[in-house]
């Protein structure tokens, strides 16, 4: 891609990105949004427990920039293997850091929410929120790795789709999930959580298909067997 330092280059480049930095910002307010029409209790969990998740997506986000930098360098020097074989190092460490976080989520956040919440039942619903919500921790750091990549190599356009793409699911979700339509009980918090991992879930799966769909990228030989053993070799 051929870069310039026109403001229209910067703007295409820029507001991707952007969007793309506050897609877990957009999620958490319509979870939100909708529970606060669908009971006070939710509401009141929601605002604490949303916080508390985006501070774990921030940990993701945060070492997706570092690697975006890398892959960057590699991309301006031409390197576009080295840049392929960097970019699957970031994808291998944030699925390691994922999966720790993980199971965090899931046995830990109970005695660590039970240290500031007295209210039993703002408890109980911070635990029906994080619980099907420490699954799309996984999809939420591996979509970064994606991010960091797509924007490491100036090629951002995509990005903003996907973003898109994430913002509907889970505003169409909330809406079916929370308050119950089409033969669904209504979920409350439940419902929210469960609607923003599954549009994770499909905004990763669309990002996915984009990258082996996209040729530009073949010279990064993300699919080939070469960038593969490199990678293997790079950590014997």
């Amino acid at each position: 891609m051929k870069l310039s330092t026109s403001y229209k280059q910067i703007l295409s480049l820029s507001v991707p990105i952007m969007l793309g930095s506050a897609a877990q910002n957009i999620i958490v307010l319509s979870d939100n949004v909708f529970l606060y029409h669908y009971s006070d209790v939710d509401f009141a969990a929601a605002g604490l427990v949303g916080v508390f998740y985006l501070i774990i997506a921030s940990i993701g986000y945060g070492f997706s920039r570092g690697g975006q930098i890398i892959i960057a360098r590699r991309n301006g020097e031409h390197d576009y293997v080295g840049a392929g074989t960097d970019f699957q190092s970031l994808f291998l460490f944030e699925f390691a850091l994922s999966l720790i976080l993980f199971f965090f989520l899931q046995y830990g956040s109970r005695s660590f929410f039970e240290l500031f919440i007295k209210n039993p039942d703002i408890l109980e619903k911070c635990m029906l929120y994080i619980i099907p919500r420490s699954w799309g921790v996984f999809f939420s750091y591996l979509g970064v790795s994606l991010i960091a990549f797509y924007t490491g190599i100036a090629n951002t356009k995509f990005i903003m789709y996907d973003t898109l793409v994430l913002i509907v699911v889970n505003i169409v979700l909330n809406y079916l999930l929370v308050f119950g339509s089409f033969g669904i009980p209504p979920m409350g918090i439940a419902g929210a959580a469960l609607a923003s991992t599954l549009a994770e879930v499909v905004a990763f799966i669309v990002f996915v298909g984009y990258k082996v769909w996209d040729k530009d990228n073949r010279k990064f030989g993300l699919l080939s067997v070469q960038t593969t053993i490199k990678f293997i070799f790079k950590y014997v």
